[in-house]
Order: C-alpha cells, then sequence, then structure tokens
C-alpha cells in the first residue's frame, strides 16, 4: 500500500510546482505580450494539441493498461515507439502542408509551424511505461524538468513582443529535457530499448487502441475548440479573455491527472485480478474527487474577480464571468474522467468512445452558436453543458458494470463549501491570500464536522487499493 500514496503525492506536489511555473510562464507572456499575444500562443498551442492527437491515438493509455496487467510486457513498449514515430512523421507533414495551404497571416503560421517540432521528442517520451508500472514519482520529477526549462528559458530570453516567435522553442526544449531524462532513467534500470516495426503487432495494437484514440480526438478537439473558433470569429483577443480564466482552470485540472495517472493502472489491475475490489474502489474515488473540487468550484466563483485581477491585471477584467463558467466544469470533469478511463481499464472502450463521440459533437455545435453569439462566455459555457451531458452518459454506461454511488456522495462538501463560500463572500474584499488559506481551513474543519470521511470508511478504502 506505501506504493499508492508515494505515487499520488510524488505526481500532485510535482505536477503542483510544474503546473505553478507554467501557470507563472502564462502570467509572464499575458503581461509582456498582452491579450493579443497571449491569444496568438494559445491559437498555435491549439494546433500542436490536435497534432499530438494523431500522432498517439490512445497508444500510450493501451499501453500503460496492457504493462499494469503484466510487468514484464516489453514488446508493447517497442511496438507502441515504432508505431507513434511512423504516425509522428505523417502528421507533421499533413499539418505542415495545410498551414501552408491554408490563407492566413505569416506569424500566426510561424507559430503553428514551430510549436508542432514539439511532435517529435514527444514521440519517444516513456511515461506510459512507468504509469503501468506504477513509478509516478519518474514522471513527477519528468515533468518538473519540463516546466523548469520552459520557465527559465522564457525568463532570461523573453524580453520583448519580437521575442514572441521565440516561445514555441522555448516549449520544444522543455519537453525535449522531460524525455530524455524518463530515456536514461529507463536505460539506468537496465532495460533495452529499440523500436519495433512489426505490421503485425501494430494493427493489434491499433484495434485496441482505436476507440480510445478516437475518443481523445474527439473529446479534445471539442475541448480546444473554443480558441480556434474565438479566433475565427472574433479578435484575438477575445481569445485571450477565454485563454486567462482557462488557463487557471488548466492548471486547477491537475487533479484529474494526478487522479487518472495513478488510479488506471490500479484499476486496471483489479479488474484482471481481483473484480470484487472495483465497486468500493469507484465509491472511494466519486466521494474524494468531489470532496475537493465542489468547494474549488464554488469560493473560486465567489473569488473569481479577485482571482483574475490578482494574476493578470484590470486589462483582463472581461474574464471574470468566463472563469466562474469554467469553474462549474472544473467540479464536474475529473470525475467524469475518472468514469470514462474507467470503462477503457475493464476493456469497454467502445462504450466510452460512444458517449465521447455524442458530447463531442454536441460540445462542436455548441461553441460555434454560443461562441459566435455570445463571444468567449458563451464558448465557455458550450464546454459546460457538453461535460454536463457527457458525465451523465458516462455515468450510466460505467454503472452497467460497476456499481458505485454518485450523487448522494456531493451533499456533504456541497454544504461544508457553500458555508465557505458564504463566509467568504461576507468578507471578500480582504487580503486575497488571506481569504484562500482561510477559505481551505473552514472547509476542512466543516468536513470534520459532519463527517465527510470517517476513519473506518479511510481504512476499509487503504484495504480496497492495496495490491495484496
Amino acid at each position: 500500500m506505501k506504493t499508492l500514496p508515494r505515487n499520488f503525492f510524488s505526481l500532485f506536489f510535482s505536477d503542483i510546482i510544474g503546473r505553478l511555473l507554467g501557470f507563472i510562464a502564462t502570467v509572464y507572456i499575458a503581461r509582456l505580450l498582452g491579450a493579443q499575444g497571449l491569444g496568438l500562443l494559445s491559437y498555435g498551442m491549439a494546433f500542436l494539441t490536435y497534432a499530438l492527437l494523431f500522432a498517439n491515438p490512445g497508444l500510450t493509455t493501451i499501453g500503460a493498461r496492457e504493462i499494469a496487467k503484466e510487468l514484464s510486457n516489453q514488446k508493447i513498449i517497442e511496438d507502441i515507439l515504432g508505431l507513434r514515430l511512423v504516425l509522428t512523421i505523417v502528421v507533421f507533414v499533413l499539418f505542415s502542408l495545410g498551414v501552408y495551404l491554408i490563407p492566413g497571416q505569416q506569424s500566426t503560421k510561424t507559430i503553428i509551424l514551430t510549436y508542432l517540432m514539439s511532435l517529435f521528442p514527444l514521440v519517444f517520451t516513456l511515461e506510459f511505461v512507468f504509469q503501468g508500472r506504477q513509478e509516478m514519482h519518474f514522471i513527477g520529477i519528468s515533468r518538473l524538468l519540463q516546466y523548469i526549462v520552459y520557465v527559465a528559458l522564457l525568463y532570461f530570453f523573453l524580453r520583448e513582443k519580437i521575442d514572441i516567435y521565440n516561445v514555441p522553442v522555448y516549449f520544444f526544449f522543455g519537453y525535449l529535457a522531460a524525455t530524455l531524462f524518463l530515456i536514461i532513467v529507463f536505460f539506468v534500470k537496465k532495460h533495452s530499448l529499440t523500436l519495433g516495426f512489426s505490421l503485425r503487432n501494430w494493427w493489434k495494437i491499433i484495434y485496441m487502441a482505436t476507440p480510445v484514440g478516437l475518443a481523445t480526438i474527439f473529446n479534445q478537439i471539442a475541448l480546444y475548440l473554443p480558441a480556434v473558433g474565438l479566433g475565427l470569429f472574433h479578435s484575438k483577443v477575445e481569445v485571450g479573455f477565454y485563454s486567462a480564466a482557462y488557463k487557471i482552470v488548466a492548471m486547477l485540472l491537475i487533479i484529474e491527472r494526478v487522479f487518472h495517472f495513478v488510479f488506471f493502472p490500479i484499476i486496471s489491475r483489479q479488474y484482471k485480478k481481483a473484480k470484487a475490489k472495483l465497486n468500493r474502489s469507484y465509491t472511494f474515488l466519486v466521494r474524494l474527487l468531489f470532496t475537493i473540487t465542489i468547494p474549488i468550484a464554488v469560493c473560486g466563483i465567489v473569488l473569481a474577480e479577485r482571482i483574475i485581477i490578482f494574476i493578470y491585471g484590470a486589462e483582463f477584467n472581461n474574464a471574470v464571468f468566463v472563469l466562474q463558467i469554467l469553474l462549474v466544469y472544473l467540479m464536474i470533469t475529473p470525475v467524469n474522467t475518472i468514469f470514462g478511463y474507467g470503462l477503457v481499464a475493464i476493456d469497454r472502450q467502445q462504450r466510452f468512445f460512444k458517449v465521447i463521440s455524442y458530447t463531442a459533437l454536441i460540445s462542436v455545435a455548441l461553441v460555434f452558436i454560443l461562441g459566435y453569439l455570445f463571444k468567449a462566455p458563451g464558448a465557455a459555457f458550450a464546454l459546460l453543458i457538453s461535460e454536463t451531458i457527457g458525465i451523465i452518459l458516462m455515468n450510466r454506461q460505467l454503472k452497467r458494470y460497476v456499481s458505485f454511488y454518485s450523487l448522494r456522495h456531493t451533499i456533504k462538501p456541497l454544504i461544508a463549501a457553500l458555508l465557505t463560500g458564504s463566509l467568504l463572500y461576507m468578507f471578500k474584499h480582504g487580503h486575497f491570500l488571506i481569504l484562500i488559506l482561510a477559505g481551505i481551513g473552514i472547509y476542512s474543519l466543516v468536513l470534520y464536522i459532519i463527517k465527510g470521511f470517517s476513519a473506518k470508511e479511510l481504512v476499509g478504502f487503504k484495504n480496497t487499493l492495496s495490491k495484496k
């Protein structure tokens, strides 16, 4: 059982520090380059995100699952790396041609093409190997290294607006450092590493990964479409307002990433070797996630204006309402992710793909309609509505195979959060940092008083998640 808390806290704290560094980088860029500069970089980053989806269509998710089931499965590592290399070359060429042929400003094309160079170090990232083997501390260190390199380059070399074209280069070197670190660790642990080019094995992996890959592609397209859509319909300033708010939520979504990375291999292993534990595991995960996300959403809504002005300055005041909408989205999306990848862990990726397809189509339609009509707030509402539909459908699908409770576990966290939010609202003009610390303390105290988790329950969950 010692592995679980070590994995959780090492990945959680390293990701917090890394994301905080990345967030500082975003604030630095926003203050130096303004809303238009931030919007242009966010626009270019969206294209890299889309390219990554096609270069890695669910391959690493399947790889982590299979390694969790059988730790000595070296062949799947080699085959996935070989397949990713070929896919990356194809994707890079196609995206580059598309950027070159589609009309647009040369500055925008330069930013996009430079970001696309980061595809190549990501071919060889071995995060999925260490995830499957539940060695999350190495993943944590690599991510921390990535952000340290990126922020250091920004701090020393980004000085004026003309340097905006170098930001994607700094981003590239951050990913390169993280990838090299994991490769070195892999070799130090006396593992060999070659590229597999077996067409038979590739087709087998593609068959398993296609539902996950397509679902991820659809989901990420819908997730990053607001930045692209707002850039098409409105000015880059509007993209900047949306991106400023979303960057805050993206930093908080570390919760989603850590839970997925830590618990996905556990659920995969339990499905194969201890199916009786699945029900209790999911009950614990849902309760814990809602206990974390509900107070963040409620208290964040109360302090949204203070947060935006404190971080970005008065120029970004139009991002306040966008942030409030996205904080409600934050409340449900980590739970939805656990539901979705729970289906993948129990070999029901086709149902995962089905739900994601429905919600992605809804999201795309809403982003274009609401984003066009109501600008950044409309795009944020589109994301929230589609995510709400998604969690309802994903919950229904997962409960076909796993028995657990969802809504009733929101009651106590919601009571504690509403009380905390009310007190923060009364004193919302106080010192910002003191309000945050006070909110954490009040919520924790109220949750303890109303027995959000009992000691007996925690012991039971500890035994459920153990390897024995």
